[in-house]
């Protein structure tokens, strides 16, 4: 073989790869057939894995209850912290779901194994930060945030392996999206299912000190969490590489653990607006509850109990907009714009419907289901005043989250960064200050709450209307130019 036939085929072989890894995995459910299927068969695991999320926070909250109020207040101001401080990291995430969907789609199998390599070094970065900042500033954190000396102190016992072990809960969400986005979520449901079942076992065995383990006490729960999640990792790698219909598929590591800058960049312009948007969200969240805190505590106690049947409600919808999410970047990947469209206009209707049952029930069920979540007196009041007015807005709510979520998997996540700035930031928190300093009742701020959402749904329609995440390119990286053989 001459010199120039063998610089040639070195520079073909990743096309040879890629095109094996195409005739492997060309038959793509979520780009082909039906489009109500293929959004079902990809979306209920993820309502099922979100569901069992949810269950592991019930399970966290529920063991350190256990152990009196201090604990109590401790983990939920650590919980909060951590929510405001991982906002870089939910950006990552989001955008590894969009660079991975956009690849499963355009067949380009060969660059998901790199991109995941790069999602992993970003996670890396970030969590070495938050584990300094857990080792070294945990209470200082927890007592800037108003909490009493000895609470920040007990607090900080969760916070800090918490903020320590970032990397581990990082890296499962990370290899959850992969799969996810690759039209597998159903293998991550069932390692969500065994994470469950350890962290169950583990968080009274570590809190209490059964089995002969010492009592940890609240950091008992944090060990739990870090052990359950670490069970998680082990056993999405073990999928990867021992499961016989899983091992040469396309998620995996890559064989070469290579560094390129131009994806880390580009992989960073999606992450960012998306980054700034989680922060938002947060930070808004923080704002609105010091602005309830002014009425008393009972309004912050129906707050955070209406907030939790938020939450409860919105599951389901969750599960369908990341499924859209994954829908709407393989069907551009694969240039199927028309399909990618009609995937929204079904979720759309399907959550919107959702969510207008689910806000009915709301208001006629109020009184019952705050009562269940411990609402008395004031509180029960307070969030009955909550259901009369913002479950009527969830429907809005559900159509404004399936177009952020398809432009989000579409790569284009600066409209949901404007939304949640004007809407929540600016519309929501500012009305809310605003009501308080004119001296109005607490309903005025369940309305501030309801216009917030009109915004968030006026800008995410606007560019969803002007359809310039139709034609959202993102550049995977590893191209090859022809004209260089």
């Amino acid at each position: 073989m001459s010199f120039k036939w063998a610089v040639k085929l070195y520079h073909l072989s990743p096309h040879i790869i890629r095109d094996n890894l195409t005739m492997q995995y060309s038959n793509n459910f979520l780009t082909e057939g039906s489009v109500g299927k293929g959004l079902w068969i990809v979306a209920l695991p993820i309502i099922i894995s979100n569901f069992l999320a949810s269950i592991l926070e019930v399970v966290d909250m529920y063991f350190i209850g256990k152990l009196g109020d201090i604990p109590i207040a401790g983990g939920a101001m650590s919980i909060s912290i951590i929510i405001v401080l991982t906002t870089v990291i939910f950006g990552t995430v989001t955008a590894t779901a969009a660079f991975v969907s956009r690849a499963y789609g355009s067949e380009r199998f060969d660059r998901i194994p790199v991109i995941l390599s790069h999602s992993l070094y970003l996670a890396l970065a970030f969590s070495v930060v938050l584990a300094v900042i857990g080792m070294f500033w945990s209470q200082d954190l927890l007592l800037l945030l108003g909490a009493d000396p000895e609470v920040a102190m007990v607090g900080a016992r969760f916070l800090s392996p918490m903020l320590i072990g970032m990397f581990v809960f990082v890296t499962l969400m990370i290899l959850t999206t992969v799969f996810q986005s690759t039209g597998d979520s159903r293998t991550p449901m069932f390692v969500m299912i065994v994470v469950n079942i350890v962290n169950i076992i583990l968080n009274p065995t570590l809190i209490m000190g059964l089995g002969g383990f010492p009592a940890f006490g609240i950091a008992g729960s944090a060990y739990a969490s870090l052990a359950s999640r670490t069970t998680g990792v082990l056993l999405l790698i073990g999928v990867m590489y021992l499961l016989p219909s899983r091992k040469n598929g396309p998620v995996r590591f890559p064989k070469e653990w290579v560094f390129e800058p131009r994806l880390i960049k580009d992989i960073m312009k999606v992450m960012i607006p998306s980054a700034v948007q989680s922060g938002v969200r947060s930070f808004a969240f923080l704002g609105m509850t010091a602005i309830v805190a002014l009425y008393g505590t009972a309004a912050v106690a129906a707050y955070g109990i209406c907030q939790r049947l938020d939450m409860l409600g919105l599951v389901f919808v969750m599960g369908v907009c990341t499924g859209v999410a994954v829908m709407v970047g393989q069907n551009l990947g694969a240039g199927k714009v028309a399909r990618a469209e009609k995937v929204v206009r079904i979720a759309m209707i399907v959550n919107a419907s959702f969510m207008a049952v689910v806000g009915i029930l709301y208001l006629l069920f109020a009184k019952h289901l705050l009562a269940f979540f411990g609402a008395t007196g004031e509180s029960l009041a307070g969030g009955i005043l909550f259901m009369r007015i913002i479950p009527m807005s969830y429907f809005v709510i559900a159509m404004a989250m399936t177009m952020g979520f398809a432009m989000n998997g579409a790569g284009m996540t600066r409209p949901g960064m404007y939304a949640a700035i004007t809407g929540q930031l600016i519309v929501q928190v500012g009305l809310a200050a605003i009501f308080v300093a004119m001296d109005l009742p607490l309903q005025s701020i369940w309305f501030a709450v309801v216009c917030g959402t009109v915004v968030v749904f006026l800008c995410d329609l606007f560019f969803y209307r002007q359809g310039t995440w139709k034609t959202k390119k993102l550049d995977l990286g590893g191209e090859i130019n022809p004209e260089s053989l």
